[in-house]
């Protein structure tokens, strides 16, 4: 009998899922189909990424590690020197494949290609003479490693980093066209990359901080390159950049829009991004380990949130367009509830981080509870958040978010030095980020509500 009710139970899970991935209108199955391979694809990235953290820590150790966590922060920062055209390539595109204008279409893909091209060019050039004038031991706070070696180190990275800023234009053309899975499985491939990368480093030479960086900053930019090749060559023929569709008149619709995506970009640099800096300079590079990882592990549920809703984001763009309004607040409902899910699954990471932890990087790495418990709070307030920013920056209504973001900026520094004072530790930097994400969550709700019903004036409608 027992046997019997567990048979049922398995056909009705069965059937359920057969439901949920093959019935509803062509948007929400594709929207589903992305989500189940994205799934899968984050899920993949996320246990590689765990196995990288360990192999990585007997190859160089935690100080070294804690360089690199902070070079890498650093290069970060100039990702927003796109001036927002990857989002807003996103955005117009979408608009463009949604009313079949495939000449448009390729204007702006080739556009974009050519300006990022330029700017990345420009970048590389201002940044290896300025290199040369700044010393890096000051700046990464330690005399582990010859600021020659450091100097080498940064410009290498960078020089990669310039061409994945430019190769990341054929994810904001994947997304556009609602292929997030694509996108993902890429950085699936990456990440497997580093992982091999690295176990060879381990077998067949010894410690050394640039090998680790070569790999790290380079794994991107290789898989982006090969990508680019095999689907501009293949199912993305139709949309491969050309010199003659580059038209920079016709694409200042990407730069208006994109002008705020970059203005979005710089202010949440300042709150993230910095936080590092702030650590390194503080507390020491080993600090940024410690840091990095209470991160990583806590953010594993909110990267599958995130997993879940992005492919959403394109489909807001198109369902907005069309005016179906009554799916866009389906689908919102819809969503609310799987955050729930996700809070709770971030609660039983708070419970469960110190036999993680053991297991994962062993006893010599010591998290503290309060840094783990802060970062889940923030994790919880700032997924709730994001539902309402994805699906407003989905319909270009981002000016909001630029005076939120504004105000968290300024304030973000000034509040962290407050707690840092306070004796608050490496939680000082997680502070601000919870009060921030409180008035946010009630911003943005409201800012959808009154959208989607038709009543948004003024500020509430930009």
């Amino acid at each position: 009998m027992i046997g019997y009710l567990i048979k049922m139970q398995i056909r009705e899970s069965i059937e359920l899922l057969k439901n949920f991935f093959l019935k509803g209108n062509s948007r929400t199955l594709r929207a589903k189909k992305n989500v189940l391979v994205s799934f899968i694809a984050k899920g993949l990235s996320i246990v590689i990424s765990f196995l990288i953290v360990p192999l990585t820590l007997g190859y160089v150790g935690k100080v070294e590690y804690g360089i690199w966590m902070t070079i890498s922060s650093i290069i970060s920062w100039f990702s927003f020197f796109d001036i927002g055209l990857g989002n807003g390539l996103r955005n117009k595109l979408s608009e463009a494949l949604a009313r079949d204008n495939l000449e448009t279409a390729k204007i702006y893909i080739s556009s974009t290609f050519a300006l990022i091209s330029g700017i990345a060019a420009l970048m590389f050039v201002g940044f290896f003479i300025a290199a040369h004038f700044i010393s890096w031991n000051a700046a990464l706070n330690t005399d582990l490693v010859s600021n020659s070696e450091l100097f080498k180190i940064v410009v290498v990275v960078f020089f990669f980093f310039c061409i994945g800023f430019v190769l990341k234009v054929l994810s904001s053309i994947l997304q556009a066209m609602q292929q997030y899975a694509t996108n993902d499985v890429l950085g699936v491939i990456a990440q497997l990359f580093g992982l091999i990368a690295i176990f060879v480093l381990v077998k067949t030479t010894e410690s050394s901080l640039f090998y680790l960086c070569l790999v790290y900053g380079s794994k991107t930019a290789i898989i982006m390159f090969i990508a680019s090749i095999f689907l501009f060559t293949g199912r993305l023929k139709h949309l491969r950049p050309q010199i003659n569709k580059v038209n920079l008149k016709k694409a200042l619709p990407l730069l208006n829009l994109g002008m705020w995506f970059f203005i979005n970009q710089i202010l949440y640099l300042i709150t993230t991004q910095s936080s590092v800096i702030l650590v390194v300079q503080f507390f020491g590079p080993e600090e940024v380990t410690i840091y990095n990882l209470a991160n990583r592990y806590m953010s594993m549920v909110s990267m599958l949130y995130l997993m879940v809703l992005t492919p959403f984001l394109t489909a807001f763009t198109e369902a907005y367009t069309k005016k179906e309004y009554a799916w866009i607040k389906n689908t919102i409902s819809k969503i609310n509830k799987i955050w729930l899910l996700t809070s709770f699954g971030t609660i039983l990471l708070m419970m469960s981080y110190r036999l993680f932890f053991k297991l994962w990087v062993g006893d010599e790495i010591v998290i503290p509870v309060e840094l783990i418990v802060a970062i889940g709070v923030s994790s919880i307030i700032s997924t709730w958040s994001t539902t309402f920013t994805l699906f407003l920056m989905g319909i270009g209504k981002i000016r909001l978010q630029f005076y939120t973001g504004f105000v968290n900026a300024l304030l973000f520094i000034p509040l962290t030095f407050l707690f840092y004072r306070l004796n608050f530790g490496l939680t000082a930097l997680v502070i601000p980020g919870i009060l921030f994400g409180i008035g946010k969550v009630f911003i943005f709700t409201s800012q959808y509500k009154r959208v989607i019903n038709q009543r948004a004036q003024g500020i509430w409608n930009r």
